[in-house]
């Protein structure tokens, strides 16, 4: 346990604890240097010598620090102190799910879908960076005061009690909330976070998860092999689109569920529209015949192992008990049943050949959304249609390749032999980070958030530059990124603190110091610490080569000093070459878009093949390029194409 008022890695002061679990405890503290709260996980002082859960937090580090998304909690920092690990996140001011539902149960439903559209937007992102969450729960999902949600915990689990199951390559996570394969130990997969998104998704409907029982294994039985409890029997108002959604997404068998978080984002947004208010429930074999003995290893023997015999005779005994006399006597009026259910379909026949006897030319244009462009023309023109022309654009949620929409739009009837218009995705748009310190905040912040990029302000101190305007920027200027992936945060003057003394100060001989040792003087010192790598033989890595100004000058506190690491070594497959050249743009009154060029890069070295494309972008003007060949024993080879047309195929040597 850490104390109030500990100052954490010589940065952040602990005010109070938000949460102790069973691998590490939750802190609220404050960056002295940002002036801003911030969530600090540190891992248990008891649990620092066991390598499987060290590993397990620094997973869950680099896990979260690669995803950068509006709905997952961000990594601001990560280090030891003392050789304690500790995490840095942004502080998320609100409850977790659970204890939303909690108060609000029941939810409006179109509340329901919005919450859970940023639960599946953000887990899209983790798993197209191939992140499996495995502990998905609602306490692992919280919610700021404007209702936005923030995933948590990613890579490690933080509750130990009978409810969880976190031995190592067995099954891991909340039980409430775990695939069938999960307790099992089996292999976890994506479509293993599909099945905990299903949960939760029925936990926001009814208020309660579908499952409970005297211990884990109880529960995870039932998760194994009985099927979920209906929806609409809890609440008729329901519609069955919508429990189709959560039937498909907890399917016992993982190849019958979502093949993505996207897909299933997709579904449930249109699961309220009047078109699918009829829809008939979602069926599949979810395997509750398989009589295969489900072992949870982290239990006791005697919990660890039951049959599905004894799981279907009780199954049976609870079905028999809730059907209504009605059902039970079926069987004495069944020729009755027959003759209505005959009836019926004649009179339904009757109906369909009235509505649509005269249409039977027309056909309803399917969704074809987030499939290839192939699988898209089979689909439709095996129902009459043609493809009309196709149209690239960029798409921060449709991969590259991939189908956005048509035209005219899925779901519209159309006669066949008409034309359909594919709009196919570029992936998601990369533009060049301007360059914005100097200007003045709301600027610079308008400017990027026009630009498609989220932007965080961090206020701080300067001598030299002028209150609101942005001293640094996180991202530097010219760095090419997808904008609706990137968060820049702006450091912002607040200008002079009139407590700081801005004397002169004397610099000592840094060429002594570690990289780390130079930070924290240059932080003591109130000064700017500018660093570039350089290769070298003798200077250890890690470790000052030189520094400017030199070791004795008097500087002002504010000033920037440069400084000149080792990277150690530089080793031969470190060689490159930077080839630069320059792709004319070509008016082509005969293109599809003569506004704009369609250029295709190749390279070969020893990390590429010259069979795959490097780069394949449109260019509206003369565009220079720097491609970096890696080199280390043969030559490369550059070759581009502009609207088809080989423009440049040449060598490059060392």
């Amino acid at each position: 346990m850490i104390n109030r008022g500990y100052l954490l890695g010589d940065r952040y002061r602990i005010i109070d604890t938000l949460g102790e679990g069973g691998m590490s405890n939750v802190y609220l503290a404050e960056d002295i240097i940002l002036q801003r709260k911030v969530a600090v996980k540190i891992l248990r002082m008891d649990l620092q010598k066991e390598p499987q859960i060290l590993a397990r937090f620094q997973r869950e580090a680099l896990a979260t620090s690669e995803l950068s998304h509006p709905n997952i909690v961000m990594v601001l920092d990560v280090g030891t102190d003392y050789g304690l690990p500790y995490m840095v996140m942004e502080y998320v001011d609100g409850p977790d799910l659970k204890d939303y539902i909690r108060k609000n149960t029941p939810l409006d439903l179109h509340d329901v879908i919005r919450i859970m559209d940023q639960i599946l937007s953000a887990m899209t992102l983790a798993h197209k960076h191939n992140v499996i969450h495995r502990d998905l729960k609602p306490q692992n999902i919280l919610m700021d005061k404007r209702g936005n949600i923030k995933i948590a915990d990613f890579g490690i689990a933080v509750a130990l009690n009978q409810n969880s199951v976190t031995q190592t390559n067995s099954a891991v996570g909340s039980v409430h909330y775990m695939s069938p394969e999960q307790t099992r130990g089996g292999l976890v997969t994506k479509q293993s976070d599909i099945y905990s998104l299903g949960i939760i998704l029925y936990e926001l409907i009814t208020g309660s998860v579908p499952f409970n029982g005297d211990s884990a294994v109880a529960i995870a039985l039932k998760h194994a092999q009985e099927p979920i409890p209906s929806i609409k029997e809890k609440d008729e108002k329901v519609p069955q689109s919508l429990e189709n959604v959560v039937l498909r997404a907890t399917a016992k068998d993982p190849r019958l569920r979502y093949a993505s978080a996207y897909e299933m984002q997709v579904d449930l947004d249109t699961s309220l529209e009047k078109q699918r208010a009829n829809e008939p429930p979602f069926l599949a074999n979810n395997g509750l015949n398989n009589d295969e003995t489900i072992v949870l290893p982290n239990f006791k023997a005697n919990r660890t192992s039951a049959t599905t015999e004894q799981a279907k005779k009780s199954i049976a005994k609870d079905e028999q008990k809730k059907s209504p006399i009605f059902f039970q006597n079926l069987r004495k009026y069944k020729w009755w049943w027959i003759f209505v259910g005959l009836a019926a379909i004649t009179v339904v026949g009757l109906m369909f050949f009235v509505l649509f006897g005269r249409n039977n030319n027309e056909v309803r244009i399917p969704n074809v959304t987030n499939l290839t462009e192939s699988r898209a023309r089979s689909r439709l023109e095996n129902l009459g249609l043609k493809i009309g022309s196709i149209k690239h654009k960029n798409s921060n949620s449709i991969e590259k390749g991939k189908i956005i929409k048509t035209s005219p739009p899925a779901g519209k009837n159309i006669k066949q032999g008409r034309y359909i218009n594919l709009y196919v995705s570029d992936g998601a748009k990369i533009i060049r980070v301007p360059d914005v310190t100097g200007e003045n905040y709301q600027v610079a912040a308008s400017k990027l958030e026009s630009m498609g990029f989220q932007v965080i302000r961090a206020n701080q101190f300067s001598n030299s530059v002028a209150p609101e305007n942005v001293i640094t920027q996180s991202i530097a200027a010219d760095v090419e990124v997808k904008p609706a992936q990137t968060t820049i945060t702006l450091s912002v003057s607040k200008g002079r603190n009139e407590h700081i003394d801005y004397n002169l100060v004397k610099l000592p001989n840094l060429s002594t110091y570690s990289l780390k040792s130079a930070q924290i003087y240059a932080h003591r010192h109130n000064l700017i610490l500018q660093v570039s790598p350089t290769y070298s033989n003798k200077v250890k890595k890690g470790m000052i080569i030189s520094m400017s100004p030199s070791a004795g000058t008097a500087v002002q506190r504010g000033s920037t000093v440069i400084v000149s690491v080792s990277e150690g070594p530089k080793r031969e497959q470190d060689f490159t070459v930077t080839k630069t050249f320059t792709v004319n743009y070509e008016n082509n009154e005969g293109a599809i878009d003569s506004k704009q060029n369609h250029v295709q890069i190749y390279i070969s070295d020893d990390s590429h093949s010259v069979k795959n494309i490097y780069r394949d972008l449109y260019i509206k003007r003369d565009v220079n390029f720097s491609i970096p060949f890696v080199l280390k024993n043969n030559s490369g080879i550059l070759k581009v194409v502009r609207d088809g047309q080989t423009i440049l195929n040449e060598k490059v040597h060392k």
